[in-house]
């Protein structure tokens, strides 16, 4: 593995490299490029901006999976703010100020305008506190300074604040080769870069392979086309000589899945195990479906997929609970077991360690790759991978 895999590997786990955040990271990327470019370029076929303010690697998927989405959002109208505040942002010059009053009377007169499902009512709490999200992670990418804010909008609708463009929203979205607004579905969007192209051969089908391994948690056969199928087939050992070149990974390919294995488990790519508690918690309910395979209590199939009903599978995260409550964090504590169970199936759902079908779930073969448990010592905590005891 060679020195610059690191700064390859920042570039795959981050939206951008911004010069005035990470100045040495920024240089070394910059002066290294003929190192990754050409892997880039000829695998992956993903465009590489770089300029004298930050470099961006567009990350665009061949299969979208929810965990791809923003962490810290919660709610579609995040999303909705958000482009409206790119609009907002899109004509002002780097440095020009602007106060929160004017926009949040912006953002509600454009989904107004464009008659969205969901206008913005700053009287209700969650609303607010969407737009101090939102604004949060503006800041924390790089495109907005906070200047000012003498009180919380999420207290007071009063509230006013003092912002600084950086000029950096105009490369936040991706560039777009076609028409959008004729666009009906995701895969339109995700496909816009290949538009009258064949993709099942040729460099669009190897662009698609590579971006299946380097942007997606794991790849299960059924994401996969058979033609995505027979290259990996045909070219398993090329592949896996290249990404041991490039990246600190191990390729894995079986014949239900393939993936990535990572010496260390970073919490950036794809962010998990992260710093949630609720992170720690799936890991172990994950080490609780295994033990019971291994064990012959639950039977997986020839695919490596186990079928639970709704109940079976409450009743495993019902276990794991009663077993570690303990050590769980206050939140977790005291919840109510339903709501409990909820999150912890849709956190499973949306990193792809289960699915659902007409009477249960079907618990995919990723659940053997990442489990976790508790020693049971006096103190412990909650902590697996960093899982923050504040859930």
């Amino acid at each position: 593995m060679d020195i610059h895999t690191k700064e390859l590997e920042y570039l795959l786990n981050n939206f951008w490299c911004l010069k005035n955040q990470t100045p040495t990271l920024y240089f070394n990327i910059k002066n290294n490029l003929d190192y990754y470019k050409n892997f880039i370029q000829t695998k992956l076929g993903s465009r590489l901006i770089v300029n004298d303010r930050f470099i961006k690697l567009e990350k665009i998927p061949s299969v979208p999976k929810s965990y791809m989405g923003i962490n810290n959002f919660t709610d579609k109208l995040e999303y909705v703010i958000l482009f409206i505040i790119l609009l907002f942002l899109e004509d002002k010059p780097k440095l020009e100020q602007f106060i929160l009053s004017n926009l949040i009377d912006y953002i509600s007169n454009v989904a107004t305008t464009l008659k969205l499902d969901t206008i913005p009512n700053w009287n209700i709490l969650h609303h607010r506190k969407c737009l101090v999200n939102v604004i949060n992670y503006l800041k924390d990418m790089g495109l907005i300074k906070i200047v000012e804010e003498k009180k919380l909008f999420t207290e007071d609708t009063s509230a006013e604040g003092l912002y600084e463009t950086t000029g950096l929203s105009n490369y936040f979205v991706r560039e777009f080769k076609n028409n959008i607004l004729e666009y009906q579905t995701i895969n339109d969007y995700i496909n816009d870069e290949f538009v009258n192209q064949n993709e099942n051969i040729g460099d669009v089908r190897r662009y698609k392979v590579y971006r299946h391994l380097l942007f997606s948690l794991v790849v299960y056969t059924e994401d996969l086309t058979e033609f995505e199928i027979d290259y990996l087939r045909k070219f398993r050992g090329v592949i896996k000589d290249e990404l041991s070149k490039y990246i600190d990974a191990e390729l894995e390919l079986t014949k239900n899945m393939v993936l990535l294995l990572y010496p260390t488990l970073s919490r950036e790519k794809y962010d998990f195990p992260n710093n949630k508690a609720i992170s720690d918690i799936v890991l172990m309910v994950n080490y609780k479906i295994l033990d019971k395979i291994n064990e012959g209590i639950l039977k997986i199939n020839d695919k490596e997929v186990l079928f639970l009903t709704k109940e079976e599978l409450m009743r495993i995260i019902k276990e794991v609970r009663n077993e570690n409550l303990d050590y769980f964090s206050k939140n977790y504590r005291e919840i109510t077991q339903d709501v409990f169970i909820k999150e912890v199936i849709n956190y499973m759902s949306e990193y792809s360690f289960l699915s659902t079908y007409e009477t249960g779930y079907k618990i995919l073969p990723m659940v053997s790759k990442l489990v976790g448990y508790i020693p049971k010592e006096e103190n412990a905590q909650l902590d697996l991978f960093g899982g923050s005891i504040d859930g």
